[in-house]
């Protein structure tokens, strides 16, 4: 026991010293410490595996690990920190232990052998694995020659994706001339891009070049490129030395140049002559062969605008080589040619055609017009007559002109000229009628920041010959600021795109043209883009009172609406109950109304586009309290508009009294005190009837009503006796009409009233010419003068003469065979009609 002791003992310290100290080594330098411990070692096919591949590891522990002497081991392994499922034994006798990774999917990873000891486990060596493909080949190689001193021809490619693996690349050339010559380049990494120097290649001589990658998986190289390093030579650029037109030959241009005085020796060069004028974009190109490198030559361009800059500039190359860059530009001039072409033209007249009209023209070089110099001047002339000299109305360099019109000028003319000469007049007319049919259905639609599409529906008119488009901004003044389009007479919609900016807006007008005038104007304001307002108006109370208060606001600086502005007011009071009111775009003034008297109110408003909306600043306000002399206003308008109606039908009353009263009551006339009292008899209305031809004719049917009762008592005697048998004062006895008792039993006419209706159904003034007249007996229940027949009809008088009934002495005739006495009705005895007036 004494002597295994201290061995022992010994033994444990040596252990524990090693482990520690293989332990630091491990946390200094992980992948040396494993290589290099002594207790293990791990070993792989390759260190560098293809990406997704499977890789087997083996780990051996040396005889002398102090982890493994005098117990049984128990190895794990870790691949970047992650457990993998522990391994058979290979050997345990050799303490050889296996691990397999299905798929290595790290591009880098450390594979470790741990060995566990209680609930460590201790690791004992390792292998760093890296993982990749296999790298692309290189790709649009190509090769330039600079001839610039020092001469070279440079080469650069386009690697393929990245093989997760440290990637090499060489650049192998092939000279192939008397003998074939050989080079490789290597290349640092991360650069993809060789210069050769000029020793290392010939001009004119076919050469092979390609460029390999290689990495650990492999190597692979990019298609071969021959080439002649002379016909891939990049040239400086050339130089111009002058551009200037020969005046016997118009619209055409001269330029002389040379190559730059490296490259001064080389022949057969191609120069790309290319020209563009100065207010366009359309380059016009020439090419041509050089022959004597060493005298400048001199290219001839022809087919140019007449009068005309242009910048011209060139740039040369070896065929089939690439173009040099381009020369510096140099400006020439085309000489000058008299103006081409038709102008298009928009006339405005204002003005009555009988005297003088104001005038507004406009115009503008149309498809076919070439200007042909640079200084261009128009002129306007109203041309008379050949006997009378022609006024000149205005001359211009713009594209515009005011003037006035004598009365009987139905067109005017315009020319353009400059420094060759003038152009062939055009005539514009000048309509008498300016306000003829208009177009309908205007809308502006945008369709894009910079554009407006003008859609119209046409009149129908047979006379119609086009339409004219014209805009301006709002927010410019000035005849400078117009444009104007025209359009056939078959479209109906215009595309702006001149001059128009978002945010802006524009006033846009379209004319129907016919062929005798031009139609009405119709115009909108449009906008291409919307935003909100750059500012919102300021709100003002101007008049308060206890219900009501008066707002109003300026309207927002045209540059700051963005849009079309319309506003919204929003008001509360004390207890947050809010409204809001929506007005018209052309308004600046609101009335609100039933607020509440002595309350405080806050007001906003808000101003809106289509792009957004901005709010001002709030508004508060108090109303006033209710005064005792609005109370008594209210109530003398109130008792005002009460009294006005009554006032009214009062007046009315007044003035149409008489009607009135005949309408609600009718005027009975008395018999005793009117006109009838004076009748005649029908001879001597007949003898009168000269007298009253100059009367109107009163209604139809005239009715007089009489009530003959309280007859004295001597009167009825008298009239009884008058029908007596040999009565004497009844004159034809024969012809008295009979008496029949009353139906209550008592046949004496003292108990019955003698009630009787006289009928008039002409005139009073105009018997004898109407139907005849007679009376109907009352429909009373009252007694009458016996059961006498009503009146007959004038189809039942037989014999009797029309306009009056037949005489019996001094009795009336009835109807055939009987009279009836005057005095049975005494008051119509003394009826008379005379010149009395008659009755309505």
């Amino acid at each position: 026991m004494s002597t295994s002791g201290p061995c022992e003992v010994v033994t444990m310290a040596s252990l524990l010293t090693k482990v520690i100290g293989m332990m630091l080594a491990f946390v200094i330098d992980p992948e040396s410490a494993v290589s290099s411990s002594p207790c293990a070692q791990v070993r792989v096919p390759a260190n560098t595996v293809h990406l997704g591949s499977s890789i087997s590891a083996t780990c051996i522990l040396s005889d002398g690990c102090p982890l493994a002497q005098g117990r049984d081991v128990r190895v794990e392994w870790r691949l970047n920190g992650r457990h993998l499922p522990a391994g058979r034994p290979a050997n345990q006798s050799a303490r050889s232990y296996d691990v397999v990774v299905p798929s290595f999917t790290d591009a880098r990873g450390d594979l470790i052998c741990c060995v566990r000891t209680g609930t460590e486990c201790q690791e004992v060596a390792g292998v760093t694995v890296q993982a990749g493909y296999l790298p692309s080949p290189p790709r649009n190689l190509s090769c330039v020659t600079n001839l610039t001193r020092p001469c070279t021809l440079t080469c650069e490619w386009t690697p393929g994706p990245d093989s997760l693996l440290p990637t090499a690349y060489t650049l192998h050339t092939e000279i192939r001339h008397l003998r074939t010559e050989r080079k490789t380049y290597t290349l640092p990494e991360g650069v993809h891009t060789y210069t050769i120097p000029r020793v290392d290649f010939a001009l004119f001589v076919e050469t092979r070049i390609s460029v390999a990658a290689t990495n650990a998986l492999g190597q692979t190289s990019s298609e071969a490129l021959l080439l002649d390093p002379m016909e891939n030579a990049q040239f400086d650029p050339p130089e111009v030395l002058q551009v200037w037109a020969e005046p016997q030959r118009p619209g055409c241009l001269k330029m002389q140049w040379k190559l730059s005085d490296h490259q001064a020796w080389v022949v057969n060069v191609a120069v790309n002559i290319s020209l563009r004028a100065t207010d366009n974009q359309h380059w016009t190109s020439a090419m041509k062969r050089m022959q004597n490198p060493f005298v400048p030559e001199t290219v001839e361009q022809c087919g140019l605008l007449h009068g005309t800059e242009y910048r011209a500039q060139a740039r040369v190359s070896y065929p089939p080589g690439p173009w040099s860059a381009w020369s510096k530009p140099l400006e020439g001039t085309t000489p000058d040619r008299a103006p081409t072409g038709r102008l298009t033209t928009w006339l405005k007249v204002l003005g009555e055609p009988s005297g003088m009209r104001s005038a507004l023209l406009f115009w503008k070089p149309s498809d076919q017009f070439r200007a042909n110099g640079r200084n261009v001047s128009y002129h306007v002339l109203l041309k008379w007559p050949p006997d009378r000299r022609h006024d000149v109305l205005c001359d211009t360099v713009h594209g515009h002109c005011a003037f006035s019109l004598p009365p009987g000028a139905t067109r005017v003319c315009i020319t353009a000229s400059n420094s060759a000469g003038e152009s062939v007049p055009m005539w514009v007319p000048a309509y008498r009628h300016t306000a003829l049919d208009p177009v309908s259905g205007l809308s502006i639609s945008p369709t894009g920041d910079n554009s407006l599409l003008v859609s119209w529906v046409a009149p129908n008119s047979t006379a119609l010959v086009g339409f004219t488009v014209e805009w301006s901004p709002l927010s410019e003044s000035g005849l400078i600021s117009l444009s104007f389009g025209v359009a056939a007479k078959s479209e109906s919609s215009f595309l702006i795109t001149d001059e128009i900016e978002p945010y802006q807006p524009y006033k846009i007008s379209v004319y129907s043209r016919y062929d005798e005038g031009i139609g009405a104007p119709r115009t909108v304001e449009a906008y291409t883009l919307e935003k909100a307002p750059s500012e919102a108006p300021q709100l003002q109370a101007t008049v308060i009172r206890h219900t009501s208060v008066e707002l109003t606001w300026d309207d927002i600086p045209l540059e700051h609406r963005n849009g079309i502005v319309s506003y919204t007011i929003y008001y509360w009071n004390e207890e947050d109950q809010a409204e809001a009111v929506r007005i018209k775009p052309t308004n600046r003034r609101l009335i609100l109304k039933d607020l509440k008297p002595l309350s405080m109110y806050k007001v906003l408003i808000q101003a809106s586009t289509d792009g957004g909306s901005r709010n001002g600043t709030v508004l508060t306000f108090k109303t006033e309290e209710t005064d005792f002399w609005d109370i008594m206003m209210s109530a003398f308008l109130i008792g005002i508009l009460l009294l006005l109606p009554i006032s009214v039908a009062s007046v009315v009353c007044f003035k149409k009294r008489k009607r009135l009263k005949m309408r609600l009551w009718p005027v009975v006339p008395d018999p005793a005190n009117s006109s009838i009292r004076d009748w005649k008899d029908a001879g001597m209305l007949q003898k009168d009837s000269h007298r009253k031809q100059d009367i109107h004719e009163a209604s139809p049917v005239n009715l007089s009503w009489f009530n003959l009762m309280d007859i004295p008592e001597k009167e009825d005697s008298e009239a009884e006796e008058s029908c007596q048998p040999g009565s004497q004062k009844g004159g034809d006895t024969g012809h008295c009409p009979e008496v029949h008792p009353s139906p209550g039993g008592d046949p004496s006419p003292r108990d019955s009233v003698p009630y009787v209706t006289v009928v008039f159904t002409s005139p009073y003034r105009s018997q004898a010419q109407g139907p005849p007249q007679g009376y109907l007996r009352s429909e009373s229940t009252q007694p009458l003068l016996g059961d006498e027949p009503s009146s007959p009809t004038p189809s039942q008088e037989g014999g009797a003469e029309s306009g009056s009934f037949p005489e019996c002495g001094g009795e009336l005739c009835a109807h055939k065979g009987g009279c009836v006495s005057w005095g049975d009705f005494p008051m119509l005895g003394a009826l008379e009609i005379h010149n009395a007036d008659p009755l309505y």
